[in-house]
């Protein structure tokens, strides 16, 4: 018999442990999925959105989770309520639910039940679902069930990925001529014309106070998300995050050191042999020696000295992040009304 509880926040205690322990067991889960993250998402920037945690289980087990949250929008005929799952895009790159591969069918068809019983929505836009996930498929099929519709259907966004699974060697082999040649020159002229290149891991201990210099450089750097970065609730989401993982080797501060001075700069979320990188930074005087490029050399190298089998460039499609050899994980996204299609 399959039962979905509903709660109004994330839950706690027992509960949490097995959300925590079925994290594992699902090949396409991150930490964005998780019960920590998703918390903190919600203490510090989701104070706004009406938070509800969907259970799933099978006599009494635990076979899956959905958290979502209700956004109330402008609409030609008054406020709409648009259901969304638990996150938002702005800093959380994969969404949707977990589940073990053999539970998608069921985890799905027990949250759009739910979904279709529930009239306190307009709309549900089930979005940053990564295609190979099976997710949104699953979802199609539910949805198709229980009297609802699809009114639209995109590809919402990439994370561009490499697979170091073979080592830092053979990658690097693996990339064209040119891409590969690019990037020794890049780290030869880098260390030629400005000093020593070093890359340095900021101890967790030290990474809070590091943050806001690290916010600072990169709005710096990058003048079109500069808004974004000089935010002070974004200041106090790296914070929080910092102060939530970096404890445990999930969040990661890196610099690059070039002659003895800071050049750029990465965070990253490491967790179940894949390394994503969440954000960086250059010092934008040295924007011309392309530290930048170096530094996501240096880490490249490091992840997959540490058995890394997958680094993530996650949301965008740059066009920097192709010259590492990275290939789309496109992210679905479903638009879903009542009624038939």
């Amino acid at each position: 018999m399959i039962e979905l509880r509903t709660h109004d926040s994330v839950p706690t205690g027992s509960l949490r442990t097995e959300w925590e322990m079925l994290l594992d067991e699902d090949p396409h889960a991150t930490v964005f999925h998780g019960p920590r993250y998703l918390a903190l998402w919600r203490e510090v920037l989701g104070q706004r959105s009406p938070t509800r945690v969907h259970t799933i289980h099978r006599e009494g087990r635990l076979i899956g989770v959905v958290a979502d949250a209700n956004d109330l929008e402008g609409s030609p005929t008054g406020p709409e309520e648009h259901r969304r799952f638990l996150g938002g895009t702005e800093v959380t790159d994969y969404l949707g639910p977990i589940s073990r591969l053999e539970d998608r069918t069921d985890v799905a068809d027990a949250y759009v039940a739910n979904l279709a019983a529930d009239v306190d929505w307009d709309e549900f836009v089930a979005g940053g679902l990564a295609k190979d996930s099976g997710w949104a498929d699953a979802f199609r099929r539910a949805i198709g069930q229980h009297g609802l519709a699809v009114i639209e259907e995109d590809i919402e966004d990439v994370c561009p990925r490499v697979d170091i699974s073979g080592g830092y060697d053979a990658w690097l082999d693996g990339l064209p001529g040119r891409a590969r040649q690019e990037l020794n020159r890049k780290t030869r002229k880098l260390a030629r014309d400005a000093g020593d290149l070093e890359l340095v891991e900021v101890p967790p201990g030290d990474i809070a106070g590091a943050i806001d210099g690290f916010l600072d450089q990169a709005a710096a750097a990058l003048p079109d998300k500069s808004g974004f970065f000089e935010r002070p609730e974004i200041h106090d989401w790296f914070k929080a995050l910092a102060g939530e993982f970096a404890k445990d080797g999930i969040f990661r501060l890196h610099r690059l050191d070039v002659g003895g001075l800071p050049a750029a700069a990465t965070v990253s979320l490491v967790q179940g042999g894949q390394w994503g990188l969440y954000n960086s930074s250059f010092d934008p005087t040295l924007g011309s020696l392309a530290p930048g490029m170096v530094i996501i050399n240096l880490l490249i190298e490091q992840a997959a000295n540490e058995g890394v089998r997958v680094f993530d460039l996650l949301r965008g499609d740059e066009p920097y992040k192709y010259r590492f050899g990275a290939e789309d994980r496109p992210l679905e996204r479903l638009t879903v009304g009542r009624g038939s299609a």
